[in-house]
């Protein structure tokens, strides 16, 4: 529905990164119109939240869960990946619940003036903290293959770099918390209420640049310098040296390329639709803004579903893990004896055979070995004798024969 010359339009909601999929206009005559979705865009839109929360649930509680009960995962790499994991549940788990609801309702809020400065600056924190995430591993990463001789980023010090994203998210959407309140004038919206439209263009510039910009100018050119250093490695002499060194960095490095593609890809078009939307005129020029900008929150939403399934395809040890720990969990649903008791019993019966064998073969080797002793013994004695008997002094014989 396209604007007339004496209407005049007001926003329905919302974030400077995530929500709002309706445009309200008020008409001349006073009365204000919903801009809907068509049923079937409707039905698209809600069967992709869906899918999209349930990946994203049963994958990053994968993620999550192997990492903290495996030792052998909890590496410096991992415990960043973890920390992806808890900001992609987040993102969908706990937004996707509450959104839904606000857009059905025509973005009417039902959860109190509390939850309005939580829920949506929620979303656009988790936002935060995977992409300084993703800038923290980058750079873990250069700093183990560029520089391997010197102090490497241990555990503690991965658990304290990762507290402090989450402080810098929090601090990073403080100005979106503090200018959301329920407007009751606006049918009880959630809103943001600016003091001027120049600070809103500049949050939204502001954030362009510290939530996606300048984290992946540092990603891509730590990456850059980790594929020259590699490709340094590949031309050296020592390849026996330069295998065992730089196979699994390729492997692991080659993973985190992917997942921070798919975010820079992900959350790029709900970044332009909020630039085009505070620097354009985009509600005139489109009249379907909203949306565009509804499955452009989609595409965001996706990239928190799409990260496990990229540890999955790219990585054998998150492979193995998951399918483990899913066989765990169906064995122990149906109380069927878990595979991994099953392969142990059958280890155990295996040494126990083998133990049973060589036992059995080393006495028999030992049977035989004094059997022959005993016979070469008694044949030697036998021989003894009987040149006794013959020649009781053979050295004498031979010096009387001189």
């Amino acid at each position: 529905m396209e604007t007339g010359p004496n209407q005049s339009q007001v926003q329905s909601t919302s974030s400077p990164n995530i929500t709002a999929t309706t445009t309200k206009f008020i008409a001349t005559d006073g009365s204000e119109t919903l801009e809907e979705m068509t049923p079937e865009l409707r039905a698209v839109k809600l069967t992709l939240y869906v899918i999209i929360f349930l990946v994203s649930a049963v994958g990053n509680s994968l993620v999550c869960s192997v990492i903290l009960r495996r030792k052998k995962m909890k590496t410096v790499t991992n415990y960043f990946i973890l920390n992806l994991a808890i900001a992609d549940l987040i993102f969908t788990c706990i937004c996707i619940p509450f959104d839904i609801p606000v857009q059905e309702m025509g973005h009417q809020w039902p959860y109190g003036a509390l939850l309005c400065k939580v829920i949506y600056p929620l979303q656009t924190l988790s936002l935060f903290a995977s992409i300084y995430t993703l800038t923290a591993v980058s750079l873990s990463r250069y700093w183990a293959i560029n520089h391997p001789l010197q102090q490497q980023l241990t555990i503690k010090c991965a658990k304290r770099i990762i507290l402090g994203i989450w402080i810098a998210s929090l601090i990073s959407v403080t100005p979106y918390i503090s200018v959301l309140r329920k407007d009751s004038e606006t049918a009880g919206m959630c809103k943001e209420h600016w003091p001027s439209k120049h600070s809103r263009k500049t949050y939204t510039a502001w954030l362009f640049v510290f939530e996606y910009l300048l984290p992946l100018t540092i990603i891509a050119g730590a990456y850059i310098s980790i594929g020259w250093e590699l490709r340094k490695r590949a031309k050296s002499s020592n390849r026996y040296l330069q295998d065992l060194q730089a196979e699994e960095a390729k492997k692991v490095v080659r993973m985190l390329k992917v997942v921070t593609l798919l975010f820079a890809v992900c959350v790029l078009p709900n970044n332009v639709m909020w630039l085009w939307l505070d620097f354009g005129k985009a509600e005139d020029e489109y009249s379907r803004f909203w949306d565009l900008v509804a499955f452009c929150n989609i595409i965001t939403f996706a990239n928190s579903a799409a990260n496990p399934i990229c540890y999955s395809i790219l990585n054998e040890s998150y492979r193995n893990a998951f399918k483990d720990h899913l066989l765990k969990l169906y064995y122990k649903i149906t109380g069927k004896p878990s595979r991994v008791r099953k392969d142990f019993s059958r280890l155990n019966d295996s040494v126990n055979v083998s133990r049973k064998t060589y036992r059995s073969a080393t006495m028999t080797s030992l049977g035989s070995f004094i059997l022959k002793t005993s016979r070469s013994q008694t044949v030697t004695s036998s021989a003894g004798s009987l040149c006794t008997k013959r020649d009781p002094s053979p050295t004498v014989m031979t010096t009387s024969a001189l």
